[in-house]
């Protein structure tokens, strides 16, 4: 199956996060959609425990976005995840001039995958729990996305001002909870996993909530990597020396009190830009989006929510501005894409080849034979009877004579001559005459052509 593929936006990224992303892939080798994701996801995760955004409809929503990437083994995905998650900093020779320490990423992530770890770190007011993993297998067969869970699951995503979860010794109350999940593994595990699922976890609306990247040149054609400019050098240094400076504001120990979150807002322009997007997808869900309603009525929640990640990493207080939302619009769209490549197209069964069956002649009927032997006939009568004139020109009622044809069979036949340019007659049956003509390729009506 072959579907087309835009690249990766990667140049529609803030300035800090282009140059990590360039950086990384060049020195892992990893494609764009994966080393992109893991840069959303890493910022993300120092993000949405202390911000949340207020959207163009006037309500508070989590900022945490959800990655979902797609790449085969062997790309380069373990490399880019411990490059922005286990960072510590002083990582490569020709940057010896940073060594310090700092805390790896990933001491910040949910360890344990189960529901009730998942409840216990969410239990109290605006508490937060972040899911990073380098192998996502384990999320699909875990208990997360299990029938009985995952409705509740998808609701934490959500970020409801309160939940309740019911235990085996009493009650459990979340208020204004954030959950960001990033997941990485092979398409082909994943796709046998949906046909398993047979669809269930996307008709729950878990996956129209992830922001989808998705490497698979092996079914869907591959776009070649962004190539950075020699020089100056990229380097995705000064972009996580800015993540660990979100360090203090994000790092709270479990337990205890969350201070309230704070609320990003977009300026006017923001505003009413995302609005605008908002009511265009709308307008194109029979159109465009007619097969992923369900991702695409989510896109412009998860442009605020890029746009937001974008705005605290880049430039830290302030009004969201347009720009950060068109850059956040260029991914959620782009997405849309892999979501329909991931959800739709790779699920189809492959078509079946295309059989070839030898063209056999056409077999002419009855009348057809009999027309031909006719015409090749009264040829030879006139070719006979024109020897015996020095111009060639016969008396048509000579090769009446000669044929024998009634007056029907014989102006049928000579008709049929005539129409493939073989004779040229005049007059009638009766004083008319007929000679035969020079045969400069003979072009005969439907395909009739006398033998030779």
């Amino acid at each position: 199956m072959n579907f087309f593929q835009t690249p990766c936006p990667i140049e529609k990224l803030p300035p800090l996060f282009f140059e990590a992303v360039v950086d990384v892939c060049q020195r892992t080798g990893a494609p764009p959609e994966v080393v992109c994701a893991d840069s959303i996801a890493a910022s993300n995760t120092l993000v949405h425990p202390k911000y949340k955004a207020k959207s163009w409809t006037g309500s508070l929503m989590p900022t945490a976005v959800e990655t979902l990437s797609l790449a085969p083994t062997a790309v380069g995905k373990g490399e880019s995840y411990r490059m922005f998650f286990q960072f510590t900093g002083g990582s490569a020779p020709d940057d010896a001039n940073r060594t310090s320490v700092v805390t790896p990423i990933d001491d910040l992530l949910l360890q344990d995958e189960s529901f009730s770890s998942l409840l216990e770190h969410l239990e109290g007011h605006g508490k937060c729990a972040s899911i990073q993993l380098e192998d996502g297998f384990s999320f699909l067969a875990g208990p997360l996305t299990k029938r009985e869970t995952i409705s509740k699951l998808t609701q934490v995503l959500s970020g409801p001002p309160s939940l309740k979860m019911g235990r085996r010794h009493g009650r459990q109350e979340a208020f204004d909870p954030s959950v960001g999940v990033g997941l990485r593994l092979q398409p082909e595990l994943f796709y046998d996993y949906q046909k398993r699922d047979k669809g269930i976890s996307r008709r729950l609306g878990l996956w129209p909530r992830f922001l989808t990247f998705c490497y698979d040149p092996g079914r869907f054609p591959a776009m070649p990597n962004y190539v950075a400019p020699s020089a100056p050098r990229a380097s995705y240094l000064p972009f996580m020396e800015r993540l660990h400076e979100l360090f203090p504001v994000a790092d709270t120990p479990p337990g205890s009190d969350v201070a309230a979150r704070k609320v990003l807002v977009m300026d006017s322009y923001a505003n009413a830009h995302l609005r605008e997007l908002a009511f265009w997808v709308k307008g194109q869900m029979n159109g465009e989006f007619h097969d992923i309603q369900d991702a695409a009525g989510r896109a412009a929640e998860i442009t605020l929510r890029l746009a937001s990640n974008f705005h605290v990493v880049c430039q830290g207080d302030g009004h969201i501005s347009r720009e950060m939302i068109e850059r956040g619009w260029a991914f959620a769209y782009w997405s849309l894409g892999q979501f329909r490549n991931v959800f739709v197209h790779a699920l189809q069964p492959p078509p079946k080849p295309m059989k070839i069956k030898p063209i056999k002649a056409p077999k002419l009927p009855h009348h057809q034979h009999t027309l031909n032997a006719d015409m090749q006939f009264m040829l030879q009568c006139i070719g006979t009877r024109s020897f015996q004139i020095s111009n060639g020109v016969v008396p048509q009622a000579d090769v009446a004579l000669f044929t024998g044809f009634s007056t029907t069979r014989f102006l049928k036949t000579r008709a049929w001559l005539e129409a493939g340019r073989l004779v040229e007659a005049k007059g009638d049956e009766i004083s008319g005459t007929i000679r035969i003509l020079p045969v400069q390729g003979y072009n005969a009506p439907y395909g009739y052509m006398p033998t030779a």
